[in-house]
């Protein structure tokens, strides 16, 4: 530890602070878990893969588990030591005021050719009272077992670069009912009967029984419904036999009868509230949550599951996903969440056109996913902004303009939070 900070003091002392007053050319990791694409990233945003690898997930951010470089001529400095050491240059008074000396958000393309596990994150409270437990009881971060490896919440947006399809939050309890009575086996059509006097009070031990079966009972189950699923149209049904061959066994397969299927179509997006039970199943898109890394799984994974921590997390209650139509304002087109850590812009630019950014005095990334753009100062001076290419304007500097073709991604803290 010490070794790296005394690196990172030898790179700053060379850089200087005036450096500030410049974007910061980002490098980002690349994560390669196996569910992720090989040919998608290449194809959209040129990003090599000349191994073949599966391209996951582009992190972009200060998270510690995998922040971003930021380059310079004179050398390099990790973002989150960059921000320890600057806060107020990089994020701005505000911002820190609001979310202390850290960056609030954390930037993603995230693309899946099969299931990524089904997840709920905690509220901030939670994630807190969770944080602190396990640091008290020695879990180290890195360990499987760890169920929150920081103490932040985990809202999260997703916004689709390809056709995109999801499970979000549990389904009206007519529509779990009406699935289970489709499968026809004895235990689901019980369940059925027990949801239909119960309601919403009857999820929750629905949701723990389907959580806990075996892998032996899954394979009876999914033997037992073989005929619904094989001749029965039900999307659902098509969605557990997919599910079925990429996770056998797996109590997640049947996810689908108890949460909403959810399909995006390019440039749409969707909002996850913490503690809402989700899995991305395919496709390739932009998320956008608050800084943090707090999952809590249930199932279509080998990792760690905590079934006790996260059903004490999860809101048993039904809900409608719905789509977020953007505000479109001049060429960009705003979408609003709930939360203060973030708001999510996508710019699309055409020859002549010119756009205002980092004018407020708090951060603000930039991510390149078409074209190019010019950025350019108050003193005239450019750089340009090719396809997987971001920056982060820092609070430091303010008054820049975006011209030329393209399109890109711009992140902040929410709006109505500035000055």
């Amino acid at each position: 530890m010490k070794m790296k900070e005394e690196t990172f003091q030898a790179v700053w002392q060379a850089i200087g602070s005036e450096s500030l007053q410049q974007p910061l050319w980002l490098k980002n990791s690349l994560q390669h878990y196996e569910w992720g694409t090989t040919d998608v990233l290449p194809w959209l945003l040129g990003i090599a893969n000349p191994e073949q690898q599966p391209q996951a997930e582009v992190w972009v951010g200060a998270h510690p588990k995998a922040p971003s470089e930021v380059i310079f001529p004179e050398g390099s400095v990790m973002l989150d030591k960059l921000i320890d050491s600057q806060p107020h240059a990089v994020l701005g008074a505000h911002s820190i005021t609001r979310f202390g000396p850290k960056l609030p958000f954390l930037f993603k393309i995230l693309s899946a050719r099969k299931a990524l596990s089904i997840q709920v994150h905690p509220d901030l409270a939670q994630a807190q009272a969770g944080f602190a437990h396990e640091e008290a009881v020695g879990i180290p971060i890195t360990a499987p077992e760890r169920n929150y490896p920081d103490a932040n919440h985990k809202p999260e947006l997703l916004y689709a670069l390809t056709p995109f399809y999801g499970l979000i939050g549990f389904r009206p309890i007519d529509e779990i009912v009406r699935l289970l009575t489709l499968a026809g086996e004895q235990q689901l059509l019980q369940w059925a009967e027990h949801l239909q006097k119960g309601r919403e009070s009857a999820l929750v031990p629905f949701y723990r029984w389907l959580l806990l079966l075996s892998h032996k009972e899954v394979t009876h189950l999914l033997s037992a419904i073989s005929p619904s699923l094989q001749f029965n149209p039900e999307p659902t049904f098509t969605e557990i036999q997919r599910l079925a061959h990429e996770y056998p066994a797996d109590s997640g397969v049947l996810a689908p009868l108890v949460l909403n299927l959810v399909s995006l179509v390019p440039g749409e997006a969707i909002f996850i509230p913490a503690r809402t039970p989700h899995a991305y199943l395919r496709g390739t898109g932009i998320e956008v949550m608050a800084c943090s890394d707090n999952v809590l799984r249930a199932g279509l994974t080998p990792k760690h599951i905590s079934p006790g921590e996260l059903l004490n997390t999860v809101i048993f209650q039904s809900m409608q996903p719905e789509i977020i139509r953007p505000a479109v304002v001049g060429m960009e087109q705003r979408f609003s969440v709930p939360v203060d850590d973030f708001e999510l812009s996508i710019v699309r630019l055409q020859q002549g056109d010119h756009f205002p950014a980092g004018m407020s005095a708090d951060a603000e990334l930039l991510y390149c996913l078409k074209g190019e753009v010019s950025l350019t100062n108050e003193l005239g001076e450019s750089w340009l902004l090719a396809p997987a290419t971001s920056v982060l304007l820092p609070a430091a500097s303010t008054g820049w303009q975006l011209s030329g073709y393209g399109k890109i991604a711009r992140v902040r803290i929410r709006p109505s939070l500035m000055h």
